[in-house]
């Protein structure tokens, strides 16, 4: 009995060292990999897209900055003789406000003021890293903070505008108590940790149910009460205006998996719509807010590009990237959607009727 006994001690010892280990090893996994995947975002030298360097000597720009953190964030304002509303833009991961200038400008054209800024960890802001995909409302939250403070936008209605990280922050935002008129979310998620899964499901199968628990804690440790804040709460929080926009062919966020369209059957509040993207090409995640031409234009400038990456075996020159770009139509390529871009401006124009 006692040999019996003794050797379940060991069999429990080697299953908790074996716990141990394989615990220690997941979590320092996934901080490596975390680390990697939302490190800094930097501005890359040359591009094919729209700056404001392009368009400054048509359209002023008002830098602010503001704190989020214990960093500070870079701000842009344009269309400050605006007076229809304020649009703040909340931006998609591995970028910043500068590419969503064709959509800023256009809210500019229609009489919007706009308010885009770099989140944490990308572009001209503070942050040695992007840190995760609750980051993107934590600097959300800072910025309307901000808005609220400053005396110059007392008189104006306040609206949103996001796609994907932002898609998702301009949805779960309504879990904090701002006066929001109405909110546009394109491509957005519910949940940091459904599409954290749906993400890791795609690299390593069913095992990622076994890794959950450690990429939870270390979210945990990250965001706290933010960790997994879900968009369809904040949704049902209020019955501010709000249009879901999803590509029906989206695989980076699922339109029938972590999209918060997926969700739309738990969605309560009255006053929320919903764009269902169908069209060819303009249906996926990048490409709802592009025009045909542009879509075709990009296609053909990606095959000259991997022509070159080809030539020069994956490490192209600066000459010549720079001289790549500097031949591209920019305007051409930036072209957006008018049928998308004049439902997101009727649903402004609508609630500010109202």
């Amino acid at each position: 009995m006692n040999h019996k006994k003794k050797r379940l001690q060991i069999v429990f010892i080697l299953v908790f060292i074996f716990f141990l280990i394989f615990s220690i090893a997941s979590f320092v996994f996934i901080k490596i990999n975390f680390n990697d995947m939302f490190g800094r975002t930097e501005r890359k030298e040359y591009s094919c897209y729209l700056r404001y360097e392009d368009v400054e000597e048509q359209y002023d720009r008002e830098l602010l900055s503001f704190s989020s953190g214990e960093n500070q964030l870079q701000g842009y304002l344009y269309g400050s003789e605006n007076q229809k509303g304020l649009i703040v833009i909340s931006h998609g991961m591995g970028g910043g406000a500068e590419g969503y200038i064709a959509e800023t400008l256009y809210f500019v054209e229609h009489g919007y003021q706009v308010f885009g800024y770099d989140n944490t960890g990308c572009y001209e802001s503070e942050g040695k890293n992007s840190v995760g995909l609750s980051q993107s409302i934590i600097d959300l939250d800072a910025a309307l903070s901000y808005i609220e403070k400053e005396s110059r936008f007392d008189e104006i209605p306040v609206f949103l505008y996001g796609h994907s990280w932002g898609g998702y922050a301009v949805t779960a935002i309504f879990n904090y108590n701002y006066e929001i008129a109405g909110s546009v979310s394109v491509a957005g998620f519910n949940k940091p940790m459904s599409m954290i899964l749906e993400w890791t499901k795609g690299m390593m199968g069913n095992f990622a149910y076994v890794e959950y628990p450690y990429i939870y804690l270390y979210q945990k440790m990250l965001f706290g009460k933010n960790t997994n804040m879900s968009a369809v709460d904040g949704i049902n929080n209020t019955d501010t205006p709000i249009l879901i926009i999803h590509g029906n062919k989206d695989t980076t966020v699922g339109y029938e998996g972590a999209g918060t369209i997926a969700y739309r059957d738990e969605i309560i509040n009255p006053n929320v719509q919903y764009k269902i993207c169908d069209g060819e090409k303009q249906n996926d995640h990048n490409r709802l807010f592009m025009s045909l031409d542009a879509i075709a234009y990009e296609k053909k400038l990606d095959a000259d590009y991997n022509k070159l990456q080809k030539q020069y075996n994956e490490n192209i020159p600066k000459e010549i990237d720079a001289e790549f770009c500097a031949n591209v139509d920019k305007e051409k390529l930036s072209t957006l959607d008018e049928n998308f871009m004049q439902d997101v401006l009727t649903f402004y124009d609508n609630a500010v009727k109202k």
